[in-house]
Order: C-alpha cells, then structure tokens, then sequence
C-alpha cells in the first residue's frame, strides 16, 4: 500500500514537471519564431529604401504603380534571401515609409522655403541705394 502511495505521488510530481517543461519549450519556440519573423522582417524594410527612392523617381507611373514595383523588388529579395514574404505586411510597412518620407520632404521643402524666402528679403534690402537727404 505504501509503495502504491509513493507511486502515485513520484508519478503526480512527473506529470507536473512534464507540463511545466512542455509549456516553457513551447513559449521558447512560438517567442523565437516571431523574433525571427521580426528579423526577416527588418531586412526586407531596409532592403526596400532604395527601391522607394527609385520608385520616387518615376515622374510618370501612379502612386499604385510605384509601390508595386517596390513590392515586386521585395518579394524578389525575400526569395533570393529564403525569406518568408508576407505580402500584407510589407505592404503596411511600405506604405509607412512612404508617409515618413512625404513627411521628411515636407518638412525639408517648408525649411527651404522660409531660407529662401529670407535669403530673397536680405538680397532687397542689399539693393536698396540710399541718397542723402540734403542734395
């Protein structure tokens, strides 16, 4: 009776080691892979800067246009790179840069706007000839 007792409590404790050792593996599995996704990720954000900046380049394509051609550059990095294309993502991440970069070249055209602006009113009051008063 007391071997079956001792049994029972060994293989109670087993069972709870079992649970916890599986459930930390999974959560060290799932967590390892969405930091690789993250990683794979990343690489194909900074692999498609310079595609934008070509695309940007395009005076005579639509908006639409453009982004395909960089989404066609980034599904082609992704399979010479065994790379995981998740198409919906990339396109979320490509249209945030483009609006950081609308951004930036907004707040650049506003900047150089006001200095020239100011360097034009420093060049009148350069032209300005002044007569004395008394001739």
């Amino acid at each position: 009776m007391e071997n079956l007792e001792l049994i029972l409590s060994l293989a109670g404790v087993c069972a709870g080691l079992i649970v916890t050792v599986a459930t930390l593996v999974a959560k060290y599995a799932k967590s390892a892979k969405a930091r690789q996704a993250a990683e794979q990720t990343i690489k194909i954000c900074n692999a498609i800067v310079p595609y934008i900046e070509q695309a940007e380049g395009f005076l005579h394509y639509s908006g639409e246009e453009k982004k395909e051609y960089v989404m066609t550059k980034a599904n082609r990095y992704a399979i010479e790179n065994n790379i995981a294309f998740d198409e919906d993502e990339i396109s979320e991440k490509v249209e945030e840069l483009i609006a950081l970069s609308k951004e930036v070249n907004a707040a650049t055209s506003e900047t150089s706007g006001f200095e020239e602006r100011a360097g034009q009113a420093e060049q009148k009051k350069a032209t300005v000839i002044k007569f004395p008063s008394g001739q």
